[in-house]
C-alpha cells in the first residue's frame, strides 16, 4: 500500500464518519495537502452534506474497486497460507531487522522464484511485506521484511492476533457464486458446508477463540463460576455441531475427568475429527454421526453439560437442534450457546454492525445457504440469531432461563441456557 493510497483510504473514512464530501478531501490530499488537509476537512466538515448516492459516481467506482482488489488479494493471502510462505516468512525474519529475498523464500518451500517475486511484490504493495530501501531491481537487491505484527497474524497460530485461518474458505466460497449460487436464487435451496477447505478453516478459525476467550473468560463467568466447578469434577459433555473437534479436544485436556461426545453432519468435518481424536490418544472423547446418531436419542445417558458453538444460525431446522438439547440435558443442566454477534434486525446491522458487509456475504456463500440445504429450512444465516430470535427459540423449545455470558469478542456472543 502506498503512502498516497493510505492517504485516500483515511479521506474515506473522514468522508463516511464526519459527513465530508470525499471528492473535496481527495482533491485536498492529491494537491498535497495530506493529513494536515484531513484535520481541516473535520473542521469545515459539518458545514458540508453528504454526496448524495443518486450521483456520487466517484463512491460507486469505488466500491467496484475495492470488491475486486479485495477479492484477489484474499486470493493471494490463500495461496501464502496454503504454501506455508507466511510461515517460511516467519521463520526467515525471526531476528529483529532482518530480511529476505524472493531467492531465499524459494529456496526454502521448493517454489520457482520467478512466481516468488511476483507474489512477493504484491505482498509488500499491499503493505503485509515491507520492501527495504534501495535503487537494484534484480532478485538480490530486492529484499523485505515481515513485521512482526504481521508475524503474528498471518503466521503464529499460538498468538491471539492470529486472524489468517478464513481466508482458507474464500476460494471455496467464490468458487461457489460461480457454480452454485446463481441456481440457489432460483430455486431457494442452498447447499452444505462438505468442502474440506471450509471445514478445514472453520476448525482453525475457532481454535484461537476457544483458547483464549471460552475457556479463559467464558466458563469461569457462567453461572457465576458454578460451571467451571462442576467441569473440574468431571461429568458427561455433548458438543452438538462440534466440527473438526477443536472444542471436544480443548475440553478433554483441559477437564479430563469429563466424558465428552460430539455430534456432527458434514462429512469431511467427522473425517478431521475422528483423525484428530485418534492421533490425540486421548481416551475420554467419543465422536457420532449426528444423522444416524444424534444427540438426545432414547436410552442415552442424560449430559449435565452441552456446548453449540457456532451452529444454529447454520441449521437448517435450529427448532429441532435445541429440541435434541432440551432431550439430551439432565435436570439442572446447563447449555452453553455461542453464535455471531448480531444485531436483531437487518435495519440495525446495516446501520450498527460494521462488519454487516462481510457477514452478509459469508450468509449468502456458506451460512444461509447451508441453513436452506433442505426443502423448508429455517434459514437463519450469519446474522439471524440476534438476541430477541435466540431468546424467542429456546423459551419456545422449553428454556426459560437464557443469559448473555460474553458478547463481542471475535463477534461471538454467548448464552448460559437452562430450563
Amino acid at each position: 500500500r502506498t503512502p498516497l493510497f493510505a492517504m485516500f483510504e483515511q479521506a474515506q473514512a473522514v468522508s463516511e464518519s464526519h459527513g465530508v464530501d470525499f471528492k473535496s478531501v481527495a482533491i485536498g490530499v492529491v494537491l498535497g495537502g495530506g493529513i494536515s488537509f484531513l484535520v481541516g476537512s473535520l473542521l469545515a466538515g459539518k458545514k458540508q452534506a453528504k454526496p448524495d448516492p443518486e450521483n456520487d459516481y466517484m463512491a460507486a467506482k469505488l466500491k467496484v474497486g475495492t470488491g475486486l482488489s479485495g477479492a484477489l488479494v484474499a486470493g493471494q493471502m490463500y495461496i501464502g497460507d496454503k504454501l506455508g510462505m507466511y510461515a517460511a516468512l516467519r521463520e526467515l525474519c525471526a531476528a529483529k531487522d532482518s530480511s529476505v529475498t524472493a531467492i531465499d523464500l524459494a529456496k526454502k518451500l521448493s517454489l520457482h522464484v520467478r512466481w516468488v517475486r511476483e507474489w512477493m511484490a504484491q505482498q509488500a504493495a499491499y503493505g503485509i511485506l515491507t520492501l527495504l530501501p534501495g535503487t537494484g531491481d534484480d532478485d538480490l537487491s530486492l529484499r523485505y521484511r515481515f513485521p512482526a505484527a504481521m508475524q503474528e497474524v498471518f503466521a503464529n497460530p499460538e498468538s491471539s492476533h492470529y486472524s489468517i485461518a478464513m481466508i482458507q474458505a474464500i476460494p471455496a466460497m467464490v468458487n461457489r457464486t460461480r457454480t452454485v449460487l446463481p441456481s440457489c436464487f432460483k430455486t431457494g435451496l442452498g447447499v452444505p458446508y462438505n468442502e474440506l477447505d471450509i471445514a478445514e478453516a472453520i476448525d482453525r478459525h475457532h481454535k484461537r477463540h476457544i483458547r483464549d476467550t471460552l475457556l479463559a473468560k467464558v466458563i469461569p463467568a457462567a453461572a457465576q463460576g458454578r460451571l467451571q466447578a462442576v467441569l473440574d469434577k468431571g461429568v458427561r459433555v455433548a458438543d452438538l455441531g462440534c466440527g473438526a473437534g477443536n472444542l471436544m479436544l480443548a475440553f478433554a485436556r483441559r477437564f479430563p475427568k469429563c466424558e465428552i461426545h460430539g455430534y456432527e453432519v458434514s462429512d469431511e468435518a467427522i473425517l478431521l475429527g475422528r483423525k484428530a481424536i485418534e492421533e490425540s490418544g486421548l481416551t475420554n472423547l467419543f465422536m457420532h454421526d449426528a444423522r444416524t446418531d444424534p444427540l438426545g436419542k432414547a436410552g442415552e445417558r442424560p449430559f449435565e453439560v452441552v456446548l453449540c458453538y457456532d451452529v444454529l444460525h447454520d441449521a437448517t431446522q435450529p427448532a429441532l437442534l435445541i429440541d435434541q438439547v432440551k432431550r439430551a440435558m439432565a435436570p439442572g443442566g446447563m447449555w452453553l450457546l455461542g453464535d455471531i454477534s448480531s444485531k436483531d434486525s437487518v435495519r440495525e446491522n446495516v446501520a450498527l454492525n460494521p462488519d454487516a458487509a462481510t457477514y452478509y456475504s459469508f450468509s449468502t456463500c456458506l451460512c444461509m445457504s447451508s441453513a436452506l440445504s433442505e426443502k423448508g429450512g429455517a434459514g437463519l444465516g450469519t446474522l439471524g440469531f440476534g438476541i430477541k430470535m435466540a431468546k424467542k427459540m429456546l423459551k419456545a423449545g422449553g428454556f426459560g432461563s437464557v443469559r448473555v455470558v460474553l458478547d463481542g469478542v471475535d463477534n461471538t456472543r454467548w448464552f448460559e441456557v437452562m430450563e
